[in-house]
């Protein structure tokens, strides 16, 4: 089973193929003979005005010149509603240049056919100046779908033609909410992280001395006969001059075996495990698990945890009642038997 990222994320992949490859279309109909709507395939330039999602509806009208590399003749005389679009041939000029002469002309789209071929391509610009003035949409088609619109789809068949855009829906209503997701997830995560690597180091440091608090503990330079022997630490006996860091349990050890433990470990003792300092912090969680404690045991014996002495006496089998009374002189004696 795939994790629903990768689902996620595969699916919008592929919404984004699906739309990049799909191509804007011309439907044509004809309103006297009402026959079935055709389509034809084209490719958008990539200058002008791009169409609305609504499309563009039109009569086409032949452009006089055909190849439209010099002024055209406008469209005929039409009402406010009604729009034309100027049916170019290919070759001659540069595709910027025929749909400039039909802007100009009054036409407010144009369709370019291609010639002996139906190849779709993408109309450019040559001149950055002429593309700046083409305000108008235009799109390019085969040669076959170009015949067609020239002898079954013009204005003096009254037919209509309908551009629709590339894409048929807005490819920004489904990537901009994505792309808001993916944002905040990644937001919540950061999140989450930089609080937990936060905690994480508070707790670290609270279970570790700082360097003032390390200078707080008294440091002892050795002298033969002194009652510290081995460190417990590396194993090595002490020698004459040896500076020992003696903690509040009386337990001492080479500064160089004890500071890194207290600074980069735990700020107790290696072998008893009582605390080098206390702060307010440790005694309110002393006395709140202490009283926790006792009032569920009732009075019960402690159980282990990280503070328990790693050495303690051995606990006894029995009490003082159970065991059997000392033996002294007066019960040694024995008694005789006479027969």
């Amino acid at each position: 089973m795939w994790p629903p990222q990768r689902l996620l994320l595969g699916s919008f992949l592929l919404l984004l193929c699906w739309a990049a490859v799909s191509e804007a279309r011309i439907y044509a109909y004809s309103d006297i003979n009402r026959t079935e709507m055709e389509d034809f395939p084209d490719l958008p330039a990539q200058f002008g005005f791009p169409l609305s999602l609504d499309g563009l509806r039109g009569h086409i009208i032949h452009a006089q010149p055909e190849t439209a590399c010099s002024p055209i003749a406008p469209p005929p005389v039409r009402d406010n509603s009604t729009l034309f679009i100027a049916l170019i041939r290919r070759f001659e000029c540069n595709f910027d240049i025929k749909v400039l002469h039909a802007q100009q002309s009054g036409y407010d789209a144009v369709i370019v056919y291609n010639v002996d071929s139906d190849a779709l391509l993408n109309m450019a610009w040559n001149d950055v100046h002429i593309r700046d003035e083409i305000i108008i949409p235009s799109v390019f088609t085969g040669a076959s779908s170009g015949k067609n619109l020239s002898e079954k789809f013009t204005f003096y068949n009254n037919t209509h033609v309908l551009l629709l855009p590339e894409y048929p829906f807005n490819i920004g209503y489904y990537f901009i909410p994505f792309i808001i997701v993916v944002v905040i997830i990644i937001i919540v995560m950061c999140t989450v992280m930089i609080i937990r690597c936060v905690q994480h180091r508070k707790k670290l440091r609270k279970n570790r001395l700082t360097k003032d608090q390390l200078k707080k503990i008294p440091i002892h330079k050795f002298k033969k006969g002194d009652e510290y022997d081995v460190c417990a630490i590396c194993l090595e006996e002490y020698e004459e001059g040896d500076k020992l860091r003696v903690l509040p349990c009386s337990h001492a050890y080479h500064c160089g075996c004890i500071d890194p433990w207290l600074t980069k470990t735990k700020r107790s003792c290696p072998i008893c495990k009582h605390r080098v300092l206390r702060t307010e912090d440790d005694s309110d969680s002393d006395d709140g698990g202490r009283e926790a404690g006792d009032s569920e045991r009732g009075g019960e014996e402690e159980s282990d945890n990280e503070r328990t002495p790693l050495l303690r006496p051995s606990s006894t089998f029995g009490s003082m009642e159970d065991s059997p009374p000392p033996m002294t002189q007066e019960t040694t004696t024995t008694t005789a038997v006479v027969v």
